[in-house]
């Protein structure tokens, strides 16, 4: 798991020399242990991670056949400003073939928690991801 984590992180053009980066380090040679619930939370965000890389290869080979390279800076900004780690675990479980309905709810709502205007947020994030995928622009 902090292999694929380290793997995630170099992908998106992260360093491993900050603290964070050298714990995954300890992690990933075993040095480290963790409660069952503390993992499955670490593989949640994880896979976000990798939902995360992989939208934005889509999105960003989209935004290039659009306008090419000279604006891909606005294309970074725009994707920094809706990645949030919570719409891609969300996607992530509303996509998860294994729950049910009532499952997925659930967990979106222990996800995203009770605040009205934080969800509102997550969906606006959400949907210009999604536009971002399909167009390439917002």
């Amino acid at each position: 798991l902090a292999n694929v984590q380290i793997a995630a992180l170099k992908a998106a053009g992260a360093h491993l020399q900050t603290d964070a980066g050298k714990q995954l380090v300890r992690m990933a040679n075993g040095d480290e242990t963790f409660p069952p619930e503390v993992l499955i939370n670490i593989a949640n965000r994880t896979k976000a991670d990798i939902t995360n890389v992989e939208l934005q290869r889509q999105a960003a080979n989209k935004f290039y056949q659009r306008y090419g390279t000279n604006n891909m800076g606005s294309f970074k900004q725009a994707w920094a400003d809706n990645a949030d780690s919570k719409v891609f675990q969300a996607m992530n479980i509303y996509r998860d073939e294994n729950l049910n309905g009532d499952e997925k709810k659930a967990m979106i709502d222990k996800l995203l928690g009770p605040n009205e205007s934080d969800r509102k947020q997550f969906y606006q994030k959400y949907q210009n991801i999604n536009k971002l995928v399909n167009t390439g622009g917002l």
